[in-house]
């Protein structure tokens, strides 16, 4: 498994602080396979608010925050002002290849599709029979498999794919069995 700058879970977190003539409401989402965002929302009868983030943002909402700790101050004009701390977790991204594919030209699953595979430029992947010769490779553009080799459809069966993260880093990948039905 690989450790990646991509956010991977869906998390809004709302917290509301109040400072006798400043209301400040933070709200952080964090969707998966993307950099995380984050926002305040401020009221108060002293007009202009100023908002100073961690990362030198001066508007009421940032995005594309890496993981790490952050900070956001707001000041309303009569000098009122809150900071509210909050981090970003390191969370894991990787490629959902599906599981089977139905190759008989239906309209339908007929191509290995494999999710979040742009996100892996560097790609390799090697797909292999049951008895351990390689029947499909690719690398560096991904493009559906349709199922064949050398031009030939297979035959009905289970297949185990090995897919490297980076060609230049063997050490990162995920592995598995993909089926062709059709």
């Amino acid at each position: 498994m690989i450790k990646c700058i991509y956010i991977c879970i869906i998390l809004n977190v709302t917290l509301i602080t109040n400072a006798q003539d400043l209301t400040v409401s933070f709200t952080k989402t964090e969707k998966e396979c993307v950099l995380a965002e984050a926002a305040v929302t401020a009221t108060t009868t002293s007009l202009p608010i100023q908002y100073l983030w961690s990362n030198g943002a001066i508007t009421n909402n940032v995005s594309e925050l890496q993981p790490g700790e952050y900070s956001v101050k707001v000041t309303a004009d009569n000098g009122k002002d809150t900071t509210i701390y909050f981090n970003i977790e390191e969370l894991i991204c990787e490629p959902t290849p599906e599981t089977h594919f139905t190759p008989n030209s239906d309209g339908f699953n007929d191509t290995w599709s494999i999710g979040r595979i742009n996100n892996f430029p560097d790609f390799d992947l090697f797909v292999y029979n049951r008895w351990g010769q390689q029947v499909h490779h690719q690398s560096l553009t991904y493009i559906p498999w349709d199922g064949r080799s050398l031009g030939l459809p297979l035959p009905d069966a289970t297949y185990y794919y090995i897919l490297f993260f980076s060609k230049t880093d063997k050490n990162k990948f995920i592995k598995g069995p993909i089926s062709i039905i059709r």
